[in-house]
């Protein structure tokens, strides 16, 4: 299929509707209705920012209930919120039972583990509804990521296969339904974390979780996993800032991307800082400590007491705080049983995201992803 933004969409519409249906079906299947397919342009056209996504775990045992949270253009002080709509015939709708995990999402495509049967995931865009299910026998493994390469124009997964104090790494092609070694990763022995990997310069960048040669030592020279999407090419760099000689701290170490630049977010457990540290020049590894956000400032943030509370229950805090991403200059955080708060990092202000009340809330059960809505085929 080919690749259709809103502005594709928009030319469309004032081109002949008949011609379109014959490009292929999943533009006949998008075209099939005039009035739905120039909402979907201007639903798509109004997306000044990535949306929300979150997955409902209250509701799960009637299906997959995806809730999409964005901006309200009939009223600027309410967030927008709908439920997804998803065709009943999907798998991931069948198989509810088998407890279907939202794990990756990436150019509008979402991305579920089945963890009944760990190893098939189910790839799915709510746009055009397209849904693909892939299997694997790589045990005992991990998922590194759902990517769209950009020289390939495709979607491809990232598979870590662990072999003793080694990894043996495949790229899952959609198109073409395979997987496939990748050669340079032969004598590779680093895990990424697990998160999102923050796109940056061609490449997947990851929190580097642990170094299966030296489980017990901190990976902080090379803290940072690197994946060439265009050689498929694995590399590591060092983390910002001091060594920190602590596994823990690495657990509460993200990476976002802010204006086309790798940052660096250091959550310091101790005070409940963060510091983002912002990588100003990718090929001589410049990072430049930009930003410094003390979480405990009851000036900015209407949370600071709920740290003093959680710190005097449990000195594990790193589940609780999210950072999710960063968008026109405003960090994304959520926290555990507080729910989601955007933060100005110029102008240091802090605005609570009211998602609609629930019987039992949203706070403990909800994952949230960042979203965006894009036609892209899957396969």
């Amino acid at each position: 299929m080919l690749h259709m933004d809103y502005r594709t969409v928009g030319f469309t519409i004032s081109c002949n509707m008949e011609r379109c249906r014959w490009v292929c079906r999943h533009w006949r299947a998008l075209v099939s209705s005039h009035d739905y397919f120039i909402t979907l342009y201007d639903d798509l056209s109004r997306a000044s920012r990535p949306l929300i996504l979150l997955q409902d775990y209250l509701t799960i045992k009637h299906g997959q209930d995806l809730y999409v949270v964005g901006e309200n253009l009939n009223n600027k002080k309410k967030v927008a919120f709908k439920q997804l709509y998803l065709r009943p015939e999907l798998m991931i709708n069948k198989y509810w039972d088998h407890q279907l995990v939202l794990t990756y999402s990436c150019q509008g495509v979402l991305l579920f583990g089945d963890l009944k049967w760990q190893s098939t995931y189910y790839a799915f865009n709510p746009i055009t509804q397209e849904e693909v299910a892939v299997q694997h026998t790589l045990h005992p493994g991990y998922l590194c990521a759902l990517y769209f390469c950009p020289y390939t124009r495709q979607f491809r997964l990232l598979y870590a296969q662990v072999r003793g104090s080694c990894c043996q790494y495949f790229v899952y092609i959609f198109r073409k339904w395979t997987w496939r070694k990748i050669r340079s990763s032969s004598s590779f022995n680093f895990l990424s974390s697990g998160d999102t990997p923050a796109v940056v310069s061609g490449a997947l960048h990851w929190i580097m979780d642990h170094d299966l040669e030296k489980k017990d030592i901190p990976p902080c020279a090379n803290g940072i996993m690197v994946f060439r999407m265009d050689k498929e090419e694995l590399s590591t760099i060092p983390h910002p800032g001091s060594m920190c000689n602590s596994k823990r701290r690495h657990r509460t170490m993200t990476l976002l991307v802010k204006d086309d630049s790798l940052c660096f977010c250091n959550l310091l457990i101790s005070n409940y800082v963060v510091d983002i540290w912002i990588l100003k020049d990718y090929e001589m590894r410049i990072w430049i400590k930009r930003y410094n956000i003390d979480l405990c400032d009851e000036r900015i943030f209407p949370f600071s007491l709920y740290f003093m509370e959680i710190s005097s229950l449990t000195s594990d805090i790193c589940g609780r705080i999210k950072l999710l991403n960063i968008q026109e200059g405003e960090l994304l955080l959520h926290l555990l049983g507080q729910g989601l708060f955007l933060y100005n990092l110029d102008h240091r202000t802090v605005k609570r995201i009211e998602l609609p009340p629930r019987q039992s809330g949203w706070g403990l059960w909800y994952t949230p992803m960042p979203y965006m809505k894009s036609f892209l085929a899957i396969a």
